[in-house]
């Protein structure tokens, strides 16, 4: 029999860049260029389907639409060999998104990527970046807003050289990153730091040394050992703001997100990086291992880094558990740089959590306790249907 895989994500509202596609969305500045064509997360998950089924396995796609209930009733009725975990958020509380592998875990079912200690270590970036400068790993030197009582403003002895960036210390995938994030003075900063704390629910904010290079990834690939893969270089267009100042070369949430963004149409990328010295690519690919291995990562990961215009040194900007695996996304460029094709590398992926299947303790699904809660989630779900 094939190996049974269920792949499970998260979608609760309808698909922007579906709206987008219906609306013929113009790019902003531009009303006479509609935005590009990207891929709907529905999309992404149908190919990664097929990829697994060319593989040779049996596959079910399950959206669990921010809903415990639907988790347990996809494991329930697919009885699956391993989980892909491609759910990277539940509800509104980005600490949840560690809690959806702990729940596999309890029910022994083998899964994809990173564990729930290494998801949420690398989650808080304050407390990664501090892993990470323990075990002697370059990172921009940084300090901490809480967000508590007393603690809502920059110190006064920040000890750090301008220009600063300031991010939400808990979110990813550039949440609460805009070209304003990027502080030149005494001023902006504390304005910066009070609207990050106000946007986000007063969750910690990270302030740090804004380093002005070149923005390499690596990604990492499998487990004994891992594999760091050809780099990935994110490239960034000349541009000045209404000041006549340049603008900083960072990735915003719109230009990664936003289709109908100026800031979507100011970076471009290239893979393998080109005009790296052999022993600097080499440099920046172990720092990602040894990083990969300080975090806990499993399976495949991908450390984003800056590399110091004036020293040549890579620090490293955050550890991301299990990337994206949109074909055509930076972690799978550096797989097919590598000279794997998408499908291989999804079919990798899978079989890493296949092969921990047979170790897995599974409990049952009959369990009463799990039941009884089915049975409740139906029965709501029956009188509000009714």
């Amino acid at each position: 029999m094939p190996p049974k895989v269920l792949i499970l994500w998260n979608q609760v509202e309808a698909d922007v860049y579906e709206q987008m596609r219906a609306d013929g969305a113009p790019v902003e500045g531009d009303p006479t260029r509609e935005a590009s064509q990207v891929e709907t997360v529905a999309e992404e998950l149908d190919t990664i389907a097929a990829a697994l089924r060319d593989g040779g396995k049996d596959v079910a796609l399950v959206n669990i639409r921010d809903d415990v209930g639907r988790i347990l009733g996809a494991i329930e009725a697919h009885r699956p060999d391993a989980i892909m975990n491609l759910v990277d958020f539940f509800g509104d509380d980005p600490a949840y998104e560690a809690h959806v592998p702990a729940l596999f875990e309890l029910l022994g079912v083998a899964y994809t990527g990173a564990r729930p200690a290494a998801l949420a270590r690398c989650q808080h970036k304050h407390r990664a970046k501090a892993l990470l400068a323990q075990a002697g790993l370059p990172t921009a030197p940084y300090r901490v807003v809480s967000g508590r009582v007393g603690d809502d403003r920059a110190p006064r002895d920040l000890a750090l050289r301008y220009p600063l960036i300031v991010k939400p210390a808990l979110e990813d995938a550039s949440v609460g990153i805009d070209l304003e994030a990027v502080v030149r003075d005494r001023e902006a900063l504390d304005a910066r730091v009070e609207q990050t704390l106000a946007r986000h629910h007063r969750m910690p904010v990270i302030i740090e040394e804004y380093i002005d290079g070149r923005e390499i990834h690596c990604a990492v690939l499998g487990n004994d050992p891992p594999e760091a893969l050809p780099l990935f270089e994110m490239e960034f267009s000349d541009r000045v703001g209404a000041d006549g100042e340049a603008l900083p070369k960072i990735i915003t949430f719109r230009a990664k997100w936003d289709p109908t963004s100026k800031d979507f149409y100011a970076m471009d990328s290239r893979c393998p990086a080109e005009g790296l010295e052999p022993e600097v690519v080499a440099h920046i690919q172990d720092v990602a291992l040894r990083a990969y291995r300080v975090m806990g990562c499993r399976d495949y990961a991908r450390v984003d880094m800056r590399v110091d215009a004036s020293t040549g040194d890579p620090f490293i900007l955050e550890v991301n558990p299990n990337p994206d695996l949109a074909d055509g996304g930076a972690f799978m460029q550096c797989a097919v740089a590598s000279g794997r094709t998408f499908a291989g590398t999804v079919n990798t992926i899978a079989d890493l959590a296949l092969a921990r299947a047979p170790q897995a303790k599974v409990r049952s699904t009959d369990d009463p306790m799990l039941q009884d809660y089915l049975a409740r989630q139906r029965n709501q779900d029956s009188r509000a249907g009714g």
